[in-house]
């Protein structure tokens, strides 16, 4: 159990907190539990490259101030067949441009007002299984789920709320103490492939891939009285899109769409907090800070998780 806490929020990476559906441990048979979820994600340049020269036009756009914030309630509930849980995730996500931007390209969006705007995105269900014969030797799991939009929402601009895409995700999930050598010692990885549909305004926007790799890492400690720490790094890698050097020579379909199409890689690390307060209630903090990235934003993240199991 005292893995729920020290991984909760393990991935904020941009504004999508994964809860239920990344674990290498799962409860035991017939159990359910809640989770809810809140990140906070400010940046404030657009990154085209991360070359390092420091070249405002081929590196990064300074003065775009974006403010996000996204809120994820879950469940979980491990079914009597032992090691199968099935889950399910919605998120709701607040967006808000800082003063002083320049104009978006080639237009700006419906949220680009300065004001805050809050709009539920996308439903996530799924499947995990944990491999339970082994589980005295390795937390090994693996799961299966689909992202579906549930409304429509802006999909251009600095501060849309997501890309309104469904997606198939395939992943797995491993994690151990190192026990007996050092058994409050204990690292978690994970990596998840999703299958997202293309973006279909134009047969100019079809010809961009729009699958992403994401991969987790954690190492950490349990400490005495239900507290743990750990160490994470994020890695997202987009498997096509296009760049921001390449957007001045494409048509406009791919230019009014380029939010939805970039070829988006970043790099994230940080820390984890975690508490089990007793049995049924966890609690944890994450915060991931920006270190390197393509065709994205540099947004650092700071989230709150709690969860709380019934039985």
């Amino acid at each position: 159990m005292r893995f729920h806490a020290a991984t909760l929020g393990w991935t904020l990476l941009l504004c999508v907190p994964v809860t239920a559906h990344a674990q290498a441990y799962l409860d035991e048979a017939n159990s359910l539990s809640a989770n809810f979820s809140y990140s906070y994600s400010p940046s404030g340049k657009i990154i085209a490259t991360s070359s390092g020269d420091d070249d405002a036009i081929d590196d990064f756009v300074p003065g775009v101030e974006v403010f996000a914030h996204t809120f994820t309630l879950a469940a979980q509930y491990v079914t009597p067949v032992d090691g199968l849980a099935v889950d399910a995730q919605l998120s709701m996500v607040g967006s808000k441009l800082g003063e002083g931007s320049f104009m978006h390209f080639p237009n700006p969006g419906p949220y680009d007002d300065g004001a805050t705007h809050f709009t539920l995105t996308d439903f996530r269900g799924g499947l995990r299984y944990q491999v339970k014969a082994i589980q005295e030797i390795l937390g090994l799991s693996f799961g299966v789920g689909t992202t579906i939009p549930v409304k429509d929402y802006p999909t251009y601009g600095f501060a849309y709320p997501s890309q309104h895409l469904k997606a198939l995700h395939l992943g797995t999930a491993i994690g151990r103490t190192l026990d007996p050598v050092l058994p409050d010692l204990f690292f978690q990885l994970q990596y998840e492939y999703s299958l997202r549909e293309k973006v279909t305004d134009s047969p100019e926007t079809e010809k961009y891939g729009r699958n992403t790799s994401d991969l987790n890492f954690l190492l950490g400690y349990f400490l005495p009285a239900g507290f743990s720490i750990a160490a994470g790094a994020d890695v997202r890698e987009s498997h096509g899109g296009v760049s921001f050097a390449a957007l001045v020579f494409e048509g406009q379909d791919v230019q009014a769409a380029h939010d939805r199409l970039l070829d988006e890689d970043i790099i994230l690390v940080g820390g984890n907090l975690g508490f089990d307060l007793n049995d049924s209630i966890s609690l944890g903090l994450a915060a991931r800070f920006f270190v390197w990235g393509e065709n994205t934003r540099n947004q650092n993240l700071f989230g709150a998780n709690a969860e709380y199991r019934f039985f």
